[in-house]
């Protein structure tokens, strides 16, 4: 049988240690705390149960931590990552998420197929090894849409990615671009591997202190295993839970049986996240419970 592993990067702000490691950084742009890109909903031990329950084939769970001041007791049972375990100490401290995910390879005892997923993606109902992997070859669905008109930091660094990967097949992208959906990834480390290795140059230009166009993101590597086909074309049905959504559509959608996974994604124009977080929270612990 497949061993099958977890990673999940996670980053708690409260940590006193960890906020004067960031003020002490080129990352630091204000309070760590009020910085979107770090804020806590408070759900990560949440997220990590609910993997446990709707996904208890997974071989090991990585959790992957900036220090040990990030440390919780209940990760006790998992194979808890430090970044200096896996990212050059050059490139420390690290505060991007796009810098470490081009060194997911690296991460000690990793196996050949994982999942790797942000903090904000719930699985909420059973989901099978077959929902991410099919005859050894990761699942997922790219689709090429119309690039956006105005385009944000995030639709510049994935396109800067495709374009990168898709060179290789002989392809490029302007006016349209591919999107592999937002949601858990499955990888083979052995393709994480060759991408790394056939554009580390790229690579090693793309590194910033904070999220910038020039960054290269986890797309490329599912970009990867669509253009050389290894891959299946399939993905468990998700919600996307965003700014857009009220407080009582986000508790239906945790209480549906119509999705497996739901992102509940954060954005610096929900004023109201607290509140959110709360529900999100309560709702996660009901469904845990059922």
């Amino acid at each position: 049988m497949v061993k099958i592993d977890f990673v999940v990067p996670l980053v708690f702000p409260d940590d006193k240690e960890w906020q004067e490691s960031y003020l002490n950084s080129k990352a630091c742009m204000c309070n760590a705390v009020d910085n979107v890109r770090f804020r806590s909903w408070g759900t990560e031990e949440l997220l990590i149960k609910c993997v446990d329950r709707f996904m208890p084939w997974v071989n090991t769970i990585h959790i992957l931590l900036a220090q040990e001041s990030q440390y919780k007791d209940w990760m006790k049972p998992y194979h808890i990552v430090y970044h200096r375990d896996f990212i050059p100490q050059h490139l420390l401290p690290c505060f991007n998420v796009c810098t470490f995910e081009m060194f997911l390879h690296k991460i000690p005892n990793l196996s050949e197929h994982f999942i790797y997923s942000n903090d904000d993606f719930f699985p909420i109902a059973p989901l099978s090894m077959d929902d991410f992997f099919r005859d050894g070859l990761p699942c997922q669905h790219c689709q090429e849409l119309a690039y956006p008109f105005f385009p944000n930091i995030f639709h510049k660094l994935v396109m800067h990615g495709l374009n990168m990967i898709s060179a290789d097949f002989g392809k490029h992208f302007s006016k349209h671009w591919m999107h592999c959906g937002h949601s858990m990834q499955p990888m083979l480390k052995s393709t994480v591997e060759v991408v790394c290795a056939k554009h580390h140059k790229e690579i090693e230009k793309s590194f910033t202190p904070n999220r910038s166009k020039r960054n290269l993101n986890q797309y490329i590597f599912p970009f990867y295993q669509h253009f050389s086909g290894r891959y299946v074309d399939y993905v468990p049905k998700r919600k996307y839970l965003g700014q857009a959504q009220t407080l009582q559509e986000i508790v239906d959608a945790i209480r549906s049986t119509d999705a497996s996974i739901v992102c509940i994604n954060d954005h610096e124009n929900i004023y109201d996240w607290e509140e959110r977080a709360r529900i999100v929270r309560e709702e996660l612990a009901k469904k845990l419970e059922s």
